[in-house]
């Protein structure tokens, strides 16, 4: 006889299961993936806050952020496969992510905040003797911070002040909570990383 499952059991297997995904025994490379997958599982709840603050018009439009959550559920893979290469690919995948829908909403809904934490990224995750990796990924994303918009070109989607300013607030708040979370992961090497980085490769 079966026994049904409790939504709480299910919730506590689902979040073991994610923690033996992201574990990882270079710390940093821990962090990124701890990180890499609260972005994964919030890329299908985005859409689901742009049509509650935009309403139902938006929701073809904003199911056009879907695509990148499978490349960031991706990334404890890949770590384990190299840590090096998942601390690069990591803030590669958040600003592409980010010039996207940059297109998709346009500057002004506040989606090009989202740089920010992959400045923090690119800075925080490399030792001493890995500046030749840190230094051109951190040019890249500040660069991208000043990319006009002519470069990207017309937003696909026509939204008034008023929802653009709505947009800004839901994305910059969750740039604050991201950041903080990136900080909360990468505390310890921040402070000391030739101590606390682990494997480079």
């Amino acid at each position: 006889m079966n026994i049904p499952t409790s939504p709480i059991v299910a919730a506590k297997a689902l979040f073991a299961n994610q923690a033996a995904y992201a574990a990882n025994p270079d710390p940093a490379a821990l962090a990124v993936n701890k990180i890499a997958l609260i972005l994964a599982w919030n890329g299908p709840l985005y859409p689901v806050y742009v049509v509650f603050l935009l309403g139902r018009d938006a929701l073809p439009w904003s199911l056009l952020t879907l695509p990148i959550s499978p490349f960031f559920y991706a990334i404890p893979w890949l770590s384990r496969q190299s840590s090096r290469a998942g601390r690069i690919v990591m803030p590669l995948i958040g600003a592409t992510n980010t010039i996207w829908c940059m297109k998709l909403f346009g500057a002004p809904s506040g989606v090009g905040t989202f740089l920010y934490p992959c400045i923090m990224l690119a800075a925080l995750l490399y030792r001493q003797s890995e500046r030749g990796l840190m230094l051109p990924l951190v040019g890249l994303m500040v660069a991208l911070e000043f990319l006009p918009d002519s470069v990207i070109g017309a937003p696909i989607m026509t939204l008034t002040a008023v929802e653009s300013a709505h947009l800004a607030a839901l994305n910059e708040g969750s740039v604050a909570f991201l950041l903080a979370f990136i900080v909360f992961q990468l505390v310890n090497i921040a402070r000391d990383p030739e101590a606390n980085l682990g494997s480079a490769l």
